[in-house]
């Protein structure tokens, strides 16, 4: 390999090193911002006995109502 073979691929991989970077920083923000959200404790819907008692009771009376018929 020549001088000037040489210093182009010199540049080459200078040229293409933010852009590696870049990646790699970008792969650790997402790796960490997952981690994150798997500390954080979250609550499903309907979890609280007195939510669950009170949904199911809107449900059974939306269940008892009637069917308004449709007209011809």
């Amino acid at each position: 390999m020549n001088e000037d073979q040489h210093r182009r691929r010199m540049a080459l991989w200078f040229g293409s090193f933010p852009v590696i970077a870049a990646f790699v920083l970008l792969i650790l923000v997402l790796l960490l911002s997952d981690r994150t959200a798997l500390v954080t404790p979250q609550i499903p819907d309907g979890s609280n006995p007195i939510h669950q008692a009170d949904q199911s009771s809107k449900v059974m009376s939306q269940a008892i109502d009637p069917i308004p018929a449709e007209s011809p």
